[in-house]
């Protein structure tokens, strides 16, 4: 295992009761995580996280073919992936029989996929990179990386920001009078990056210093962007929803590590 990942197992798991679990897998554009949660006691049985992926090809192509629990039975598997090729499209506007309408918006020509948010009124429309894709086990269940946070959109109160961090990139999504109004994502290599894309969303959404920022995956109180953050805003969240899902194995851990990987169990 490389420094720069972690693998957390519960010492009671067993491989053969994995098919009463659910795989969950969170792809980024640099970064693997994944999470096994057996569906009958709600427990966490496994957590792997590896940051500064330099070729996310290469290590889901290795994770598969080496990584034990990962070629195991499960009862579902889920997968949210990184893409730059979505768009939301509302309820209103949407004609599933007709989704080669859409192409031309997506920036793509491969397969497109779409989920729709029943609670939110709209739909997201996607396709993968095949390369990604062709990795996963064919009973993949995917979605769009952005479905995690849209999941969690309702444990926000009020006006709310919503970021999640890997080791070099971010994922944000702006919630105001209940609604979704903004989701993006930007890749940071330092501070300094990450404080212009900051500015460049609060001028954007005329954000001001009073809106609750919820934070979530590989960000601490003593790094650069957290400092960054505590430039503009006064309302500072970790944030790690609470759910049915528990597990010894986080006792030690900073739970809003993992908030967006858990979250897409909640997923439908």
């Amino acid at each position: 295992m490389s420094n720069n990942s972690l693998l957390l197992v519960d010492p009671n798991f067993k491989a053969d009761a994995s098919v009463n679990c659910h795989l969950l897998l969170k792809i980024t554009n640099d970064s693997f995580s994944y999470a096994i949660i057996n569906k009958e006691s709600d427990e966490i049985n496994v957590i792997f996280d590896k940051q500064g992926c330099e070729d996310i090809e290469q290590d889901l192509k290795f994770a598969f073919e080496t990584d034990a629990h990962l070629a195991q039975s499960y009862g579902a598997i889920k997968a949210a992936i990184h893409t730059s090729n979505f768009i939301f499209i509302p309820d209103e506007w949407f004609d599933q029989e007709n989704l080669s309408v859409y192409t031309k918006f997506m920036g793509s020509e491969r397969k497109i996929y779409t989920k729709h948010h029943d609670e939110l009124g709209f739909n997201t429309l996607f396709s993968l990179d095949e390369k990604v894709e062709e990795k996963l086990p064919e009973n993949t269940v995917v979605y769009p990386q952005s479905s995690p946070l849209l999941a969690l959109s309702g444990h926000l109160s009020g006006d709310a920001l919503l970021v999640d961090f890997t080791a070099t990139s971010f994922n944000v999504l702006f919630i105001k009078d209940k609604k979704i109004t903004f989701q993006n994502h930007y890749e940071a290599e330092n501070a300094e990056e990450f404080n212009y894309f900051l500015l460049l969303i609060i001028e954007q959404l005329g954000l001001t210093e009073s809106v609750a920022v919820y934070l979530q995956g590989i960000i601490n109180e003593d790094d650069e962007y957290y400092s960054t953050l505590l430039k503009y805003f006064n309302n500072l969240y970790f944030f790690f929803p609470a759910g049915k899902q528990n597990s010894e194995l986080l006792a030690d851990m900073p739970k809003h590590y993992f908030s967006g990987l858990l979250a897409l169990d909640l997923c439908e």
